[in-house]
């Protein structure tokens, strides 16, 4: 991890409450995306909801994708800049996965006791980013640091395309879902849109605070949903033989994702090559 450059502007001392948030969530993602992933028959008969082995473990993958962010956060408290940028995400992701579920509540029962901890677990975290979200919006809307010209202009670039997609995901769910290898309900079309829409505020982000530390943190969740997706995809396929792969669609989308996790190995490169320690 490269060292990140203590200044008085980009120290401070993250406050208690965030912390044990940001602990309790890392512990509940160490456990839901956990078992999502790497036992999606043991999650499946538990969760909220109905869901098909695909989506079991793409599910995995962004809960997984998600303790990144949060782990940082963790044990960068006194980086403020990690705050500046994992907070907004966190808002983003929380709020939009919160909201759909309410929209479309009759995805749930109401008489399991998973549908009340779901949505109190959203809630409360949805509070608690919005308050900090408040609390730091001076120092997120300024600008911190300097990225070499390609690399502001190529996140302005995938902000704008993550950006677009979230908001196609979530707004016309059935146009923009039926570009996946296998097939979306508007629900999981709407619930995605969240990991989109925060990645698209964290590249967003990066072109105004861009110091080692949050770049590095970027490049590692780019890899690590990446890695994931792909994983999870091919090991589901193996077994299920659902996917078409002589669609172009199907090799676009998978093209993505691997893009994704190449230009996140170089943003990592890149972070440390901006290290005051190199």
């Amino acid at each position: 991890m490269p060292a990140q450059n203590a200044t008085p502007n980009n120290t401070a001392s993250m406050p208690i409450p965030l912390f044990i948030m940001a602990l309790i969530s890392s512990l509940l993602l160490v456990l839901v995306g956990g078992s999502l992933f790497f036992f999606p028959e043991f999650a499946r008969s538990r969760w909220v909801w109905s869901l098909t082995p695909f989506n079991t473990r793409f599910l995995g993958a962004i809960y997984l994708t998600s303790l990144v962010g949060l782990s940082i956060l963790l044990m960068t408290r006194r980086v403020l800049s990690v705050r500046l940028i994992v907070l907004p995400m966190m808002w983003i992701f929380t709020t939009v996965v919160f909201i759909v579920s309410c929209l479309q509540i009759e995805q749930f029962d109401p008489a399991r006791r998973a549908t009340a901890i779901w949505f109190g677990l959203y809630a409360a975290d949805c509070l608690g980013s919005s308050y900090y979200l408040w609390h730091y919006r001076r120092q997120i809307f300024t600008a911190g640091g300097h990225l070499p010209h390609h690399w502001h202009l190529y996140l302005q670039l995938q902000a704008a395309f993550m950006g677009i997609y979230g908001f196609g995901l979530l707004l016309l769910p059935t146009q923009f879902g039926g570009f996946w290898p296998w097939p979306l309900d508007i629900f999981h079309c709407q619930l995605y849109s969240a990991i989109f829409l925060a990645g698209a505020a964290g590249s967003a982000l990066l072109t105004r605070q861009a110091t080692p530390m949050p770049l590095w943190m970027l490049g590692l969740i780019q890899v690590t949903l990446s890695s994931l997706v792909l994983a999870g995809v091919v090991i589901v396929d193996i077994a299920a033989r659902k996917i078409n792969w002589v669609s172009f669609d199907n090799w676009a989308w998978m093209g993505a994702f691997t893009l994704l996790g190449i230009v996140g190995l170089a943003l990592m490169s890149a972070a440390r090559s901006m290290s005051p320690s190199r």
